[in-house]
């Protein structure tokens, strides 16, 4: 078996030595800080990285190998410690009598929380202000996330929350995870130059390759919002003007900057302006739904 001092992948085999991507690698399953805990492993969710374990009744957990490589073990390590309301860090653990192991409860996806609970524009804009304030504590701290996607990040159902009624999840709340390609900065948002962009899940517009680390957060941030608005239009055949227009401005009009962007608007910047707009939303509603209505019974007598 390797030494447990070697860091990710850890890698399940098959019987003829193949690898096996669904498969939970032996070192885990038989790690003694999954018996003392009780975790069975079960699959891959990212091989040779993430491993969640069998979907039974009781309390879920991922664990993840950390790569020692990248500052994410550095960074789970301040934000873990900083214990403010606006610190969306999912609450986990980490083993460190060997190579260090990120232990955290198994949470949904921010489609389901969209999908499930979200119905009117105000909740929608609610989830926004969340998911900015998450990304503001992050940059007020000076991380830079630099991979922002619905793929990392999570949200706490009903069903989370009573599963793990010890770990202080927020039901409704989104969580930011994933920190392997996060950078931490000298310089905060307003001072802080372009860099080279890591491998990242969502594209950079123009291909640019080089990107104001926080800017990028928050174009990402914009992207995000575009797919919520989508999963939130299919439920509720109503598509907020207000909320599209809330994500074009988060996504900008890239120019390219190399030094501090401007080209769209910062983490607190946005949390300020969804804080307000959230008091008019029911208003608005009523008039977009309205609106799409008069509109739809016009074309009909068209």
């Amino acid at each position: 078996m390797p030494s447990e001092s070697i860091g990710p992948p850890w890698e399940a085999y098959n019987p003829d030595g193949s690898i096996h991507m669904g498969g939970v690698p032996d070192r885990l399953l038989d790690h003694p800080e999954m018996q003392r805990r009780g975790i069975t492993l079960g699959y891959a969710m990212n091989p040779g990285f993430v491993f969640a374990s069998v979907p039974a009744e009781g309390q879920q957990f991922v664990v993840k190998v950390l790569d020692l490589n990248t500052e994410e073990l550095p960074i789970y390590e301040r934000l873990l410690q900083a214990d403010k309301p606006r610190n969306h860090t999912i609450p986990c653990d980490i083993y460190r009598n060997g190579h260090p192991l990120l232990i955290m409860p198994l949470l949904g996806s921010l489609d389901g929380l969209v999908i499930r609970k979200c119905r009117t524009l105000r909740h929608l804009l609610h989830i926004f202000q969340d998911l900015v304030e998450g990304v503001e504590f992050l940059h007020e701290q000076h991380i830079a996330h630099l991979d922002i996607c619905p793929n990392n990040i999570l949200a706490a159902l009903d069903e989370h929350v009573s599963e793990h009624p010890n770990r202080g999840l927020v039901f409704g709340r989104t969580y930011i995870i994933d920190f392997d390609t996060s950078r931490q900065l000298a310089l905060g948002p307003g001072d802080q130059h372009a860099i080279t962009l890591p491998p990242t899940q969502l594209s950079p517009p123009n291909d640019l390759t080089y990107f104001d680390p926080y800017s990028w957060d928050m174009y990402c941030l914009g992207q995000v919002f575009e797919v919520a608005i989508r999963d939130f239009s299919s439920r509720n055949k109503y598509s907020p003007r207000l909320a599209r227009w809330c994500a074009q401005w988060l996504i900008g009009e890239e120019r390219g900057c190399r030094t501090v962007c401007r080209c769209r608007p910062t983490a607190r910047t946005v949390r300020h302006v969804l804080s307000a707009l959230r008091l008019v939303a029911p208003i608005i509603e009523v008039c977009e739904r309205l609106y799409d209505g008069y509109f739809v019974r016009s074309s009909s007598n068209t």
